[in-house]
């Protein structure tokens, strides 16, 4: 399976973790507010240049200029969230710290000396909460060199303890290391003691199983502890419960071999008893793959389209579940916003009214943070249309309208790449709580230079606009 690794790293549902009363698909953070304070948090996504060919600013030196225009906004904000494909072009140790940690070492309590990092030599003095992206799991193609490269540092490393660090491991092991707790290597003793220390939060009423109430989670704690506790999970900060999950695991057919069918059960319960708890304000949904999105390379990939086809199921259950949506308004949907990366952009969506469990959603994908950008489809194509079936009839229905993009504009001299970053701020008692601000980066005259656009239109109450904006 692709997440065996990391399973293994936190010894998932194991029963020494069972039998502690661990919640291991939760958090808690340990300064999060009062549902009633405002707060904000950052959002980036498919960051580091990587290697690829046609960027003019690549590599560290990319990654550095972004990072430190992106710092710059980081002010009050409580966290960051980044929507996975944190290093380029796959996720070994050397990316990780060249492309990642370094750039951004003011989150940070202390830069690790070398790629030969472990869980432990990663503290984050403010809390950096990523997805898992394709890239990150490093199962993507590569040239022969880099395939060879790889292949021999994993046998100097595996033989000879050399590393070099351009070591990835299989699964997403760097990742791993990089964000997740490590607790594979403990003894049942340390792992008693570990489990005391830092999975001492109240965990609310999640179950495992049909009946085993569990009492505690994990306990990130900013400067001190801040490791995650699964590849996926869900926190409550504010009054919003946040879920965050690993789409690499369900963005295919559900009759594939490894079909990670107990993540999204996961989410569906999550979900129903979050609607369920009159104390939520709302709630927040991020992965990798983008559900909706018309950057011209994933508006139709077989991913896009499975990845919203499992994720409107387990809203229309959810729905279903909950009747009458628990005294949310009529037009007020389950998730008030989902936010996803794997696009290299910056894009806004809403769906329509279809009658689907997704219809009258927000959509943002937060992808353009470093990596290649890549245009809309067409200027003129901003609908996302689908062939759904009435009887013997096959019929063609507007699903979702693009209201803003940001990305490639341009060809040869006139091109233009923006990059982009979220800053969205939580203030529980105005009509339209969520305010999502986008940030455009740009090169102006060999120099970065950061501008704040005006906030994007969510909100159900606003409804669907056709009138769209393109940064040009």
């Amino acid at each position: 399976m692709t997440f065996s690794v990391l399973s293994q790293q936190v010894r998932w549902r194991q029963p020494e973790m069972l039998s502690a009363g661990v919640d291991q698909s939760r958090l808690v953070i340990a300064d999060a507010p009062t549902a009633s304070e405002s707060f904000s948090f950052l959002v980036m996504g498919d960051t580091d240049a990587g290697i690829e060919a046609g960027i003019e600013e690549k590599g560290s030196a990319f990654a550095e200029g972004f990072a430190n225009q992106l710092l710059r906004q980081l002010g009050e904000s409580r966290f960051v969230l980044h929507t996975g494909d944190v290093t380029y072009p796959m996720g070994s140790y050397e990316n990780y710290l060249n492309g990642f940690l370094s750039p951004y070492r003011r989150l940070l309590k202390q830069l690790p000396s070398s790629a030969a990092y472990r869980a432990t030599s990663v503290v984050f003095e403010r809390p950096v909460l990523p997805v898992p992206g394709n890239h990150d799991y490093a199962s993507v193609g590569f040239g022969l060199w880099q395939r060879l490269l790889q292949q021999l540092c994993d046998r100097l490393r595996e033989s000879f303890n050399i590393d070099w660090g351009h070591y990835g491991g299989p699964g997403g092991e760097a990742y791993g290391q990089t964000f997740l707790d490590d607790l594979a290597g403990l003894t049942p003793e340390q792992l008693s003691q570990h489990l005391k220390r830092h999975y001492s939060a109240a965990a609310g009423t999640a179950r495992v199983g049909p009946a085993a109430a569990l009492a505690y989670c994990l306990n990130y704690q900013p400067g001190q502890f801040t490791r995650l506790p699964n590849r996926y999970y869900r926190f409550r900060y504010g009054g919003i419960d946040f879920f965050a999950l690993d789409s690499n695991t369900w963005k295919t057919a559900p009759d594939v071999e490894g079909f990670d069918h107990a993540q999204l059960a996961w989410l569906e319960q999550g979900l129903v008893e979050s609607v369920q708890d009159s104390s939520v304000g709302g709630r927040i949904v991020y992965l990798h793959h983008s559900p909706y999105t018309t950057e011209t390379s994933r508006w139709q990939e077989p991913e896009t389209l499975w990845v919203r086809r499992h994720l409107r199921g387990v809203l229309a259950a959810v729905g279903a579940k909950t009747g009458a949506r628990v005294g949310r308004s009529p037009q007020q949907p389950i998730v008030d916003l989902v936010i996803s990366g794997h696009a290299h952009c910056l894009e806004h969506l809403k769906t329509l009214e279809t009658g689907q469990g997704d219809a009258q959603m927000d959509w943002v994908v937060c992808g353009g943070s470093g990596a290649s950008l890549r245009p809309q489809r067409r200027d003129a194509d901003v609908e996302i249309l689908e062939n759904i079936t009435y009887g013997q009839r096959i019929f063609t229905e507007k699903v979702a309208a693009s209201c803003f993009f940001a990305g490639r504009h341009g060809k040869g001299s006139k091109k233009q790449n923006q990059y982009s970053f979220l800053k969205i701020n939580i203030c529980p008692d105005r009509t339209n709580m969520i305010s999502v601000v986008p940030f455009m980066v740009e090169r102006q005259n060999g120099q970065w230079a950061t501008r704040m656009l005006n906030a994007l239109n969510v909100g159900a109450d606003q409804g669907i606009k056709k009138i769209r904006e393109v940064v040009p």
